[in-house]
């Protein structure tokens, strides 16, 4: 699963089913939506200053190396030690990802399927040699349709709940409701068969208002702010462990 963007050649280029589009992110859009002042929050307590984050669905890094330059100007009072690491479930996005690495030291690039065991087991190993039993921030940037289409309403509450159980803050980009519907459209316009799980999705109408529900009611999370919308009308959903 990618945020969106394919290694996939079709004629349609937009007729994806994960939402591993090669090229896809407009970057700067998205790091100019995240505010300043709250990453400070839980890092602070910990003895070696290192401050971990993790990009689900990270593409070919793009965005993950400038959430990483984001970090480091936020934080640059308080200086931090900060490690991110990123994770696709295409390796040909990935192995795109490991070749542009201008920081190896401090991001890390691996080929995962978020909602499998053997990401939990990758993700943990990473944190325990960080000396850390949890990320800082969990990235999720258009991710969260691309688990509802395929792994229906109950896959979308696990994601959640994963990324919740792993994380201090989460960051969440959802798509609205017209994007599911331009992504079944786009599949069906190459004659490809549309998504199982769509019909019997409950989650429907305002993804948003369901995501917002899934993490105070079942991850017992708590809002830290909501951003402006974006050119695309896309907002960013802020929320951390009480």
């Amino acid at each position: 699963m990618s945020g969106e963007g394919s290694s996939d050649e079709k004629t349609d280029p937009g007729a994806i089913r994960h939402g591993n589009f090669i090229n896809y992110y407009q970057f700067h859009e998205r790091v100019r939506q995240l505010p300043r002042g709250v990453w400070q929050r839980r890092w602070d307590a910990h003895p070696a200053r290192k401050y971990a984050g993790l990009d689900v669905g990270c593409n070919a890094g793009n965005l993950t190396y400038m959430l990483y330059d984001f970090l480091e100007k936020a934080m640059s009072q308080d200086q931090p030690e900060i490690s991110l690491i990123g994770v696709d479930l295409d390796p040909i996005l990935i192995e795109r990802a490991r070749e542009c690495n201008r920081h190896p030291d401090y991001l890390t690039f691996e080929c995962l399927d978020f909602l499998s065991d053997d990401c939990g087991e990758t993700l943990r190993k990473h944190l325990a040699q960080l000396h850390k039993t949890r990320f800082d921030v969990v990235f999720c940037f258009s991710i969260t349709m691309w688990i509802h289409l395929n792994h229906g309403d109950d896959g979308l509450e696990e994601f959640l709940r994963k990324a919740c159980d792993l994380s201090e803050m989460i960051v969440i980009e959802p798509q609205p409701w017209k994007c599911y519907r331009n992504a079944s459209r786009r599949l069906r316009r190459v004659k490809s068969e549309d998504f199982p799980l769509l019909k019997e999705l409950k989650y429907t109408g305002n993804p948003t208002e369901h995501i917002e529900d899934i993490l105070t009611r079942l991850c017992d999370f708590r809002k830290v702010t909501i951003t402006a919308s974006n050119d695309w009308g896309r907002t960013l959903l802020i929320y951390e462990r009480k």
